[in-house]
């Protein structure tokens, strides 16, 4: 890990992303859920939703791992009173995340840093390899819950999140005023650009709390993150309102679910928690019992091409509830393997005529239910609708 501090000099660049690409996949395949915390602009307080929910799973007997990739303005430390933790190592030689209870561990950036202080001037390429290596060379364990949360926008970070652990889910983070509104619909259009399924939005600074009398006032409007989720079609999680004390625990590095339980704002949080534990088990069955699909089909034009390990070309459709609701066709990249390129494309099912048996095993380990012989030279829309139908068997 000290590579990443200074940048990572040297080596083979093509050996080093075969290796990291190798151990994020380990890795991966022991955390159940992994959740991106985004949101369009900074100033929503995405960084204290996503602190407090990783608290707040951990609180509720789940294992919970909390990954800080916003490489310029690390918060989560400070939130957490754990600024300049030292990273445990393992007796048998890797770096573990820092503990901060029995049930959550988190890693930053910072503790890597040689002043904390630092300041972080790395170009795309950096950033996204010092993503990985968080990932793939800290020994997380196993999970239930891996927490990110990423710097603001659409950037390289969420990119990297979204290219690397392709079944996370986003969780959407706004406030009631216009402009936020606006920002976070962007946050919306990204994960349909990169195939993040989301598991919805969470209204911030939704009321305040008047510490005097205690009654709740409407400073940033209201209600406006409940009204978008119902217009973009995903689920609403909950509304979480100001409390002064929210800055104060932050600052003091004792996260308001646990330090004031008894406040609303961490009865809010209580039920953010709730709904985000129904909402993530909820999208693993809607894929465990096909009420969710994502099917891959290798294409020549309109047509299925005859083998799975020779196309250049696939139609990717998204199928919820018996319907194709997208359909995209994808170019594969020449270099690109093929079983990680579709991996990386977040497919469920790939239909085929014929397929190698090492590229199925691959495809198999990863969670991808592989269909074969199908006929060759048949429109690939009539394809999935016969999977849809029943006619090709899941």
């Amino acid at each position: 890990m000290e590579n990443v501090a200074k940048g990572m000099p040297g080596m083979n660049k093509s050996a080093i992303i075969e290796q990291q690409d190798r151990r994020v996949k380990e890795q991966l395949t022991k955390i159940r859920h992994k959740i991106m915390v985004m949101s369009g602009k900074g100033g929503v307080g995405k960084s204290s939703v996503a602190v407090n929910l990783a608290v707040g799973l951990s609180l509720q007997d789940f294992m919970v791992g909390l990954l800080d990739v916003d490489l310029h303005g690390p918060n989560v430390p400070k939130m957490l009173g754990l600024r300049r933790a030292h990273l445990p190592r393992r007796p048998d030689g890797r770096i573990g995340p820092v503990v901060y209870s029995p049930n959550l561990k988190f890693l930053s950036i910072e503790p890597l840093l040689p002043e904390e202080d630092s300041a972080i001037i790395w170009r795309g390429p950096l950033k996204i390899s010092a993503i990985k290596q968080f990932i793939g060379d800290i020994d997380w364990g196993k999970l239930d819950y891996l927490v990110i949360d990423a710097p603001p926008g659409t950037g390289d970070e969420p990119m990297t999140i979204a290219q690397t652990i392709p079944d996370a889910y986003a969780l959407l983070v706004t406030t009631p005023q216009e402009v936020s509104l606006i920002d976070v619909k962007k946050s919306y259009n990204f994960c349909k650009k990169v195939k993040m399924r989301i598991l919805g939005l969470v209204e911030n600074m939704s009321g305040f709390i008047c510490p005097h009398c205690g009654k709740e006032v409407d400073l940033f409007k209201r209600g406006g993150g409940e009204r978008l989720a119902e217009e973009l079609g995903i689920k609403f999680l909950g509304r979480i309102p100001v409390d002064p004390r929210v800055v104060a625990a932050g600052d003091s590095g004792k996260p308001l679910i646990a330090a004031f339980p008894e406040s609303k704002t961490a009865e809010a949080f209580e039920e953010l928690v709730r709904n985000v534990v129904a909402a993530t088990e909820e999208l693993l069955k809607d894929i465990e019992e096909g009420r969710f699909m994502r099917v891959a089909i290798p294409v020549e034009g309109p047509l299925v091409m005859e083998k799975a390990d020779e196309a250049s070309m696939f139609a990717i459709y998204d199928v919820e509830k018996g319907a194709v609701k997208v359909k995209d066709v994808v170019p594969k990249p020449g270099d690109a393997p093929m079983d990680l390129w579709l991996k990386e494309q977040v497919i469920t099912h790939l239909l085929t005529p014929q397929i190698s048996k090492k590229l199925k095993e691959s495809l198999t380990s990863m969670g991808v239910h592989v269909i074969e012989n199908i006929p060759p030279k048949m429109k690939s829309d009539m394809a999935v609708q016969d999977l849809i139908a029943g006619v090709i068997k899941k």
